[in-house]
């Protein structure tokens, strides 16, 4: 605010010859959403860069905290306990009510992993939807397994108001949460030592299933909290948990944050294997009940009309690293839409199983009968192009086959000339990833990079 002071007539010539200057100012607001901001622009450094770009653009440069979120308490009569006005424009209403009764689009449902909707919000969402409901969610477990942790399924919603129901499966407090982190090696076991014993008991009392965050007290260390996160072995998704949690020290006025029991992720092993103790391979025959098994063999079945006699996953620490260190190359260079991991199909014989669980696919013994489509190790889409073509019987009539991951990445139809895959444009160096025999609807891929491929599981049939 211009506030002019003095004889009248003098007040309005100044106000005069202001105002085409006034009128010429305008004002505009930029947003800078990222973690440390406020941090830097309060520093020395950033205070000084302000001044430079005031000065160098003759303009005024104000910075301010922006809180992205006000909560505003509302009337005690009134159903609607909070809202949230978001920097969008959006609001967030916490409302007080009969769920049930809520005329929606979709509703959501906090369900466990079997969606047995016998209690609390999910009996009583059931329970107005009708039979239909617990009818539509059964036949969903039925179909696919166990709903995982962090998932959400969709139903109709039955009787009620609603086009649909979430069911978001949320994690089941206890122990078992708890042993993800109280069991870490390394670091991350370190520091809930040196924290003490009141920071183990508060994380058991809050649980830290897989890929969550939580924060408890600091207990023995220095620091004012302890931010507990497990992440994916995906660096996207690393990035994405740290940027996170940087948010959230910086929404609390923390001025520095360490992530000291952070790992790559690029060597994680599968959350399914059993602990190696000390060994780099171990072969764990399956269960039949078991839903690993399920998958497995349904995905056999469907091309393939053999008899199942077991089916072994193959835990090989050497080959999996090497695979990961593969995954990670390709995904920097094609990015996560063209890395094409794909479970296919390597029928072999009983001689060569050895070589391969516990060396890799090796183009040496990979079958000289496949050539069609370049000299490489081969892998069917189809289970039963293997079984029938690719595995030979041995003396009691056994068959075995691999189900391996692949990374098909980009890939070209291939010739029988090919002992590599060809560059794709100009660049000699930037060779397509793997040959295939149809490029619209390929049947069968063919790679030359022992790392490419890990053979996950060994079925054995007849």
């Amino acid at each position: 605010m211009l506030v002019l002071e003095g004889p009248s007539s003098k007040v309005t010539e100044v106000r005069n010859r202001l105002g085409p200057f006034l009128d010429s100012l305008v004002q505009d607001k930029v947003i800078i959403d990222l973690p440390g901001a406020v941090r830097y622009f309060e520093s020395s450094c950033g205070r000084e860069n302000i001044l430079s770009v005031a000065r160098s653009q003759k303009c005024i440069i104000q910075p301010q905290e922006q809180h992205h979120a006000t909560r505003q308490i509302l009337a005690s009569g009134d159903t609607t306990v909070a809202r949230y006005s978001l920097r969008d424009g959006f609001q967030v209403l916490v409302c007080q009510g009969d769920i049930t009764k809520q005329d929606a689009d979709a509703l959501v449902n906090a369900a466990n992993e079997d969606l047995d909707h016998g209690g609390g919000v999910a009996a009583a969402l059931s329970k107005a939807g009708g039979p239909q409901v617990q009818k539509e969610s059964r036949a969903l477990v039925k179909q696919t397994g166990k709903i995982p942790t962090g998932d959400v399924v969709v139903t109709t919603g039955g009787n009620l108001q609603c086009k649909k129901l979430l069911h978001a499966v949320g994690p089941v407090g206890g122990k078992s949460g708890v042993t993800v982190c109280i069991n870490s090696t390394g670091v991350s076991q370190a520091i809930l030592t040196a924290a003490g014993s009141n920071v183990q008991a508060e994380l058991a009392q809050v649980g830290v299933p897989a890929d969550f965050m939580c924060t408890t007290g600091p207990g023995l260390l220095g620091c004012r909290e302890i931010i507990h996160a497990s992440f994916k072995c995906d660096p996207q998704m690393i990035r994405k948990k740290c940027k996170k949690i940087l948010k959230q020290c910086e929404s609390k006025g923390f001025r520095s944050a360490a992530f000291p029991a952070i790992n790559t992720g690029l060597y994680c092993l599968p959350t399914q294997w059993e602990p190696m103790n000390r060994e780099v391979f171990k072969k764990v025959e399956l269960h039949p009940n078991s839903p690993e098994y399920q998958v497995v063999a349904t995905g056999f079945h469907k091309t393939a009309r053999y008899n199942i006699l077991k089916i072994e996953r193959v835990q090989n620490l050497y080959l999996w690293h090497a695979y990961s260190v593969c995954r990670q190359r390709i995904f920097a260079k094609n990015g996560p839409a063209d890395l094409g991991e794909m479970s296919l199909y390597h029928g072999t014989s009983a001689e060569s199983c050895s070589c391969i669980e516990r060396d890799r696919f090796d183009r040496s013994y990979a079958g000289a009968h496949a050539t069609a489509y370049g000299k490489g190790v081969y892998f069917a889409v189809n289970a039963g192009y293997s079984a029938s073509n690719f595995s030979p019987a041995d003396t009691s009539g056994l068959k075995r086959l691999y189900v391996a991951r692949v990374l098909t990445g980009r890939y070209t139809v291939g010739n029988s000339s090919m002992k590599a895959t060809p560059p794709r444009g100009s660049d000699p160096t930037d060779c397509f990833d793997s040959l295939v025999n149809n490029q619209q609807q390929p049947t069968m891929f063919v790679i030359f990079h022992d790392d490419q491929a890990y053979p996950e599981y060994l079925i054995t049939f007849s």
